[in-house]
């Protein structure tokens, strides 16, 4: 093997490494950290966004009753049980995506304490065992590091995925050896080194800009911010001021509506 050769090896060698460390954090990020962030943040502000989002959709609702029922007295006509069906039907009907949004809140609020009871601790050595064979396996099988392992990627994957979503080292090793040993039987590459030393490079570009942009997105741009109680003290109390005023907007609405009703259903 000429110098060369061996730094074309080594170089391979290097930048594998480097892009399956980078896919495996991506994957980390997407299939573990995402879902616990999210559930923290339910945990800790999501019964107040509920609250908000259901006095908010009440106001609305209220609102264009309100705007109705007025309305129709405007026109001269006599408010019935009829017209107030009518108006409460309409009223659901152009509302029926924020009540839908008020349902998804919920169920996230739900889905985040179902998700956190869930958890269970996982020791750190377990989980940096777990996170390198994750790498090796992603160096054999991930389409972006080995191409020609196509067929062992659509075989094993998934596999792969859910074993490191659950943090289970031991289903990963076997995995690893399965992997390894059909591997050696595929090893060619219409590649040259040069070849392959720049589409590592290119790919490891392409991942850590999205990687850096998750970084950049909701829930990981808040993850310092949830474990930071003086900032969720400080949301919490934003939100419950709102709370407390569309409640006030929401009892003034009440009134209001009551009053219409009443003199127009007398008249």
């Amino acid at each position: 093997m000429t110098p060369n050769s061996e730094f074309q090896t080594a170089e391979i060698e290097r930048l594998s490494n480097q892009l399956a460390a980078i896919l495996e954090t991506i994957e980390q990020m997407v299939n573990n950290e995402k879902p616990y962030l999210l559930a923290l943040y339910q945990a800790s502000l999501g019964n107040l966004e509920y609250e908000l989002i259901k006095l908010q959709v009440e106001c609305r609702a209220l609102q264009q009753r309100i705007e109705r029922a007025t309305a129709l007295l405007n026109r001269g006509e006599k408010l019935t049980e009829q017209h107030l069906q009518a108006i409460e039907t309409q009223v659901l009907q152009e509302l029926a995506s924020w009540y839908e949004q008020l349902k998804q809140q919920e169920q996230a609020v739900n889905a985040g304490v179902v998700y956190l009871s869930g958890l269970s601790a996982v020791d750190n050595k377990t989980l940096q065992h777990a996170k390198q064979l994750y790498r090796r396996l992603a160096r054999l099988l991930h389409p972006d590091v080995s191409p020609e392992n196509q067929a062992l990627f659509e075989r094993y994957w998934q596999a792969v995925q859910e074993a490191y979503r659950q943090i289970d080292a031991d289903l990963l090793e076997a995995l690893l050896q399965l992997v390894e040993s059909a591997a050696l039987k595929i090893r060619n590459t219409k590649e040259t080194p040069d070849e392959m030393i720049a589409r590592l490079k290119t790919l490891i570009e392409q991942q850590t800009e999205r990687w850096t942009q998750l970084l950049n997105q909701m829930p990981f741009c808040w993850a310092t911010q949830l474990q930071d109680e003086d900032w969720i003290c400080e949301r919490q109390a934003v939100l419950q001021q709102s709370i407390t005023e569309a409640s006030q907007h929401w009892a003034l609405l009440i009134v209001r509506h009551a009053q219409i009703v009443t003199v127009a259903m007398g008249d």
